[in-house]
This record gives C-alpha cells, structure tokens and sequence, in this order.
C-alpha cells in the first residue's frame, strides 16, 4: 500500500506540474490571440474616425484577418 502511494504521489506531483505548463502555455497564447483583436479593432476604428475607410471596408478586413489566421 505505500509503495502504492508513493507511485500515485509521484504522478500526482507530475500532473500538477504538466497542468501548470499547459494552462501557462494556453493562457498566454489566448492573450497574444485577444490582444491581436483588440489592436486590429482598435486600427479599424481609427481608419473610420479619420474617415480614411468606411465601416463596412473596415468590418470585411477584419473577418478575413480572423478567418485567415484560422
């Protein structure tokens, strides 16, 4: 029973360890991914105040940076 124990303790330590990096690992690339958005709503917006493209050019270029970098 405990070398049982001590079998289940060593993989519970390595699981801890391997879900540590791998939710480091998606928390980071969903930032990068939100902050990307965030930067390319923030240009279009900018283009459409100064009246450099309108809403709908703007809108269209967006989806397809999104669907592209799918």
């Amino acid at each position: 029973m405990n070398a049982y124990s001590s079998a289940l303790e060593r993989s519970y330590n390595l699981g801890k360890k391997g879900g540590m990096a791998k939710g480091i690992g998606m928390g980071c690339t969903y930032g990068v991914l939100f902050g990307a958005w965030a930067l390319l709503l923030w240009y279009a917006s900018t283009l459409v105040i100064h009246k450099v493209t309108n809403g709908g050019q703007a809108f269209t270029t967006i989806l397809n940076v999104i669907i592209s970098g799918m």
